[in-house]
């Protein structure tokens, strides 16, 4: 049983020879197997140059979320190693405040970095 998505052996013959018809009309400097060539190989480069900048992005982005999430890391370690329990539960009050307001103006995170300052 024959998938309904194929073609018929005649019906290839005969897409075969309208290709082959169209590409011999073709002017003789267009034949040549140098444009079909060129035209793969800047497509390859425009596809790895996409590639590249995605990569990149997710590069930068992972560095600035590693060094936020060390900062925070930091600040609550600073806030945990206070003395008086009063100034422990403010410190930490004052923390969860300045990331909450953070978060709702949607900005970045408090004491992040920018990307002017990771050489971007």
């Amino acid at each position: 049983m024959k998938p309904a998505t194929t073609l018929p052996h005649d019906a290839w013959l005969g897409l075969r020879r309208q290709v082959l018809t169209w590409w011999y009309g073709l002017p003789e400097p267009l034949q040549s197997r140098t444009w079909p060539t060129a035209l793969a190989c800047l497509t390859i480069l425009a596809l790895l140059l996409g590639f590249h900048q995605v990569v990149a992005s997710a590069v930068r982005q992972g560095e600035l979320l590693r060094m936020t999430t060390a900062t925070r890391a930091e600040a609550v370690w600073r806030c945990r190693s206070l003395n008086n329990a009063a100034t422990r539960a403010s410190c930490l009050r004052q923390l969860e405040e300045s990331i909450a307001e953070a978060q709702m103006t949607k900005g970045s995170p408090p004491n992040t970095a920018t990307l002017a300052q990771l050489g971007s």
